[in-house]
């Protein structure tokens, strides 16, 4: 998750901490810059959240520590962000990246054996007789745990760090990783698929309009799933987020957008651990639920669910009496009424039509989670 902490400081992600470590092995080049996005891969980017119209940013590590000043000398929209270029200035080394001393740099590579390139989880079946090289992907806890795996099969491990290249699909961005990889190495490695499966983990998000049954279904789900389950189960109420880690949030599409995004990355951070993170905020995005999704996935599972009760039943209960502050004009920018909301096109379950009741759908849900039901409508 990228944090803007002001106007012009930007935390970077765990990925992009990686693209600028492999900017500074020479890879993209010798100039220490940033290229806006183009068809040729082999460029260094940065996309920022956020409009930037700064002529310097400063760069944040995940510590929050600036370690690089970017002159900007260009930049393009693309929806809610920016994407920059310019040179760049090292300022300080960086908080130390995950498994630091495995890490492939130029001319690091000793083995006369020439390595494996690893695209993906280590497979039980992975070459045990020469090198396997890993892709830091951004996640710690994945790495390590694929570090683990290739050591328990006998291998020599090296680490190299997958760049964010967010302009890139997914077939080239391995074409990338495997051009880094042979500038570092000085060969073309063997490239072996592993397995995309998941940890165990998962991150359940429900989405609704406000006055849906979320929160209800979700605490129904979080005690059912206590109950029967094996799994830690962790809730991430919605007013509880809000108060402790968003309470200076407003309800602008950014703030919600980053609010939302905040819930995803502890959700997520629960899921790495093999938790199950449970959380009800009204996501009105669907840009946003996707952006959770993906960072969901790469660790575990993600399930979405959509608490579909109409408009109007919402609008009848009003326990808060928020709808009608909202269609007196009171509350500006209100889910439903003076904001949209992106009804999803990709819910994995849809309960609380026809009358349903929060107990007969929190049970499905669970249900769902616990492995005996795939993928219905309710």
């Amino acid at each position: 998750m990228q944090s803007q902490l002001t106007d012009t400081q930007v935390r970077l992600t765990r990925l992009q901490l990686n693209e600028l470590e492999l900017m500074r092995h020479g890879v993209y080049g010798s100039d220490l810059a940033y290229a806006l996005p183009r068809e040729d891969a082999r460029v260094a980017t940065l996309r920022v959240q956020g409009l930037i119209d700064a002529e310097r940013i400063e760069l944040l590590d995940t510590e929050a520590t600036p370690i690089a000043e970017v002159r900007i000398t260009g930049r393009e929209v693309a929806g809610d962000a920016t994407w920059i270029a310019g040179a760049v200035t090292v300022v300080r080394e960086p908080a130390a990246a995950p498994h630091a001393d495995l890490r492939l740099r130029s001319g690091s590579a000793t083995s006369a054996v020439p390595a494996t390139l690893i695209i993906g989880r280590v497979r039980a079946d992975a070459p045990h007789d020469r090198p396997l090289l890993l892709v830091d992907e951004g996640d710690p806890e994945l790495l390590s745990a694929s570090v683990k795996k290739a050591r328990a099969i006998g291998a020599d491990v090296s680490v190299l760090p997958g760049p964010a290249a967010d302009h890139l699909d997914e077939e080239a961005r391995e074409t990338l990783l495997h051009a880094l990889a042979t500038d570092l190495l000085g060969y073309g490695p063997a490239v072996l698929h592993g397995t995309d499966q998941p940890g165990v983990g998962t991150v359940v998000l429900f989405t609704g309009l406000s006055g849906s049954g979320k929160s209800t279904i979700a605490r129904l789900v979080t005690r059912y799933l206590r109950t029967h389950g094996t799994q830690k189960v962790t809730l991430l109420d919605g007013d509880e987020v809000r108060a402790m880690l968003s309470s200076g949030l407003g309800f602008s599409r950014a703030d919600r957008e980053l609010n939302v995004r905040r819930i995803g990355w502890a959700g997520t951070l629960v899921s790495s651990y093999g938790g199950i993170a449970v959380a009800a905020p009204i996501a009105p995005y669907a840009s946003m639920r996707a952006e959770v999704r993906q960072m969901a996935e790469r660790v575990g599972r993600f399930v979405l669910v959509h608490v579909a009760t109409p408009l109007e039943v919402c609008e009848a209960r009003d326990r808060k009496g928020l709808y009608a502050k909202a269609r007196a004009g009171e509350i500006k920018e209100f889910t439903g009424i003076s904001d949209p909301y992106e009804t999803p096109k990709d819910a994995d379950i849809v309960v609380g039509l026809a009358g349903e009741t929060p107990d007969v759908a929190a049970e499905r849900v669970a249900t769902m989670l616990l492995g005996t039901a795939d993928h219905y409508v309710i």
